[in-house]
């Protein structure tokens, strides 16, 4: 059976038949919908358009983003979190929402982060109450 072609398939556990009646990969795609519909997203997308067509806006991104992986790589790898790069990037957080179109894209950005992390967590929980209980 290929994905998408869940719904209304019966599925015999212990020779009892259960109705699928929802599909997940259709709630996938719902979802997916929604987000995108959702103001928070367009308010991310619309602030990634300013800060796309300035370069030096898009390059200040690009580095900040550099030192926010290197932040990681030394997490994952279990070092210790290097000072000066802490140092950097807080300094160039600090330069960037002096822009009002930087702070728009970094305030709309942690606002669409934070959206999806809700949504992780509602179907973690509903999941782990499940395999739990």
């Amino acid at each position: 059976m290929e994905a998408g072609q869940w719904s209304d398939c019966p599925i015999i556990i212990n020779q009892e038949v259960i109705l699928v009646v929802s599909n997940p990969y259709d709630k996938a795609h719902e979802l997916a919908r929604s987000i995108q519909e959702s103001q928070v997203f367009q308010r991310y997308l619309a602030a990634q358009r300013v800060v796309d067509q300035n370069p030096d806006h898009k390059d200040k991104i690009l580095r900040m983003r550099g030192k926010q992986m290197e932040l990681n790589r030394a997490q994952i790898l279990g070092q210790g979190l290097p000072p000066d790069i802490m140092s950097e990037l807080s300094q160039q957080l600090a330069e960037m929402r002096q822009y009002p179109e930087m702070n728009e894209f970094l305030e709309a950005e942690t606002h669409f982060f934070n959206l999806f992390q809700d949504i992780q967590n509602i179907i973690q929980k509903a999941l782990d109450g499940e395999l739990k209980g």
